[in-house]
């Protein structure tokens, strides 16, 4: 389910509604602005599991009441964007497998068509931030592919043709934040402290040991506590296509997926982080921990 918060002045916040769609896990709600309207979109997966993301909206009609779910697409939405008087998006987890993630369009909100892929399946990207200022229009992908870097890709639109330029960042950042201070171009999201190299191996010996049985018995616990604490939430300054990063929040583990608003000369930027619950790795599982959602204030100065 998803709890919609309200807040008068960002301290004190108070429930505005439940929301679910019956028979789903219902996951990582984005809000939308449509035409004066609230709309929350949620990606769910059925219960029980089986292989097929559906993406929902829920828009608000007063103070505590809300719509009931509309179906959206058969992928994952993230963060659709306002873009020269249409609405857009770069849905991932599409059950054709033609792409790893495409461009969708809609005039309100509600009905959303293909415009065009922007990454293709081998890239391995999913979640796609889109960057928007007047004619431009960017996506900036995490990449997960079964075999290379895993760096984040940069795309760029090329309308005249609608088709997408895509270069790699050359930096491991993954649920990417796009935002703008100034003439400056920042992304946010979960990084790695250690060379790619090594983050490639400690996250297959994560994978080996999480899966339990005989072959966990092989991984050192004390590389999968490696692994969880050379995780961090980044911020990187933009240098065309090549992020430099500029500063670290307080996290690791699993942790990150930021969202950022400009609140007068400062940036509020949230994320989550388990670094305060910690523990001591010995078994599959230690780690499920619970975790913290922080809220930090950041000007930043030229």
């Amino acid at each position: 389910m998803i709890v919609v918060l309200r807040s008068q002045d960002g301290i004190t916040w108070s429930e505005d509604a439940v929301l679910k769609v019956p028979g789903m896990d219902n996951r990582d709600p984005k809000l939308l602005h449509v035409d004066g309207r609230l709309v929350v979109y949620t990606f769910c997966l059925p219960i029980p599991y089986r292989p097929q993301v559906i993406s929902y909206g829920f828009e608000r009609m007063g103070p505590g009441k809300w719509s009931q779910p509309f179906e959206c697409a058969r992928c994952a939405f993230w963060r659709p964007k306002k873009w020269r008087g249409q609405y857009v998006v770069a849905p991932y987890g599409w059950s054709e497998k033609d792409a790893a993630v495409k461009l969708l369009s809609s005039p309100d909100g509600r009905t959303w068509e293909v415009v065009s892929t922007i990454c293709e399946t081998a890239s391995g990207a999913n979640e796609t931030d889109l960057w928007t200022e007047g004619d431009q229009l960017m996506a900036f992908s995490r990449a997960d592919p079964k075999e290379g870097l895993h760096y984040m890709l940069v795309s760029k639109f090329i309308e005249s043709e609608r088709r997408w330029e895509t270069v790699s960042s050359g930096r491991l950042i993954q649920a990417p934040c796009v935002f703008k201070v100034k003439d400056r171009l920042f992304v946010s999201g979960r990084t790695c402290a250690y060379p790619h190299q090594e983050f490639t191996e400690l996250t297959r010996e994560f994978g080996k040991f999480g899966r339990g049985g005989p072959e966990a018995a092989e991984v050192d616990p004390a590389r999968v506590e490696k692994y969880h604490h050379g995780l961090r939430t980044g911020m990187f300054l933009m240098d065309g296509t090549r992020p430099r990063l500029v500063m670290e929040l307080l996290s690791a583990g699993d942790s990150s997926y930021t969202g950022v608003v400009q609140y007068g000369d400062e940036y509020v930027i949230s994320d989550y982080s388990m670094h305060e619950y910690y523990p001591e790795i010995k078994h599959p599982g230690d780690w499920e921990t619970p975790c913290d959602i922080y809220v930090s204030r950041i000007r930043f100065e030229r």
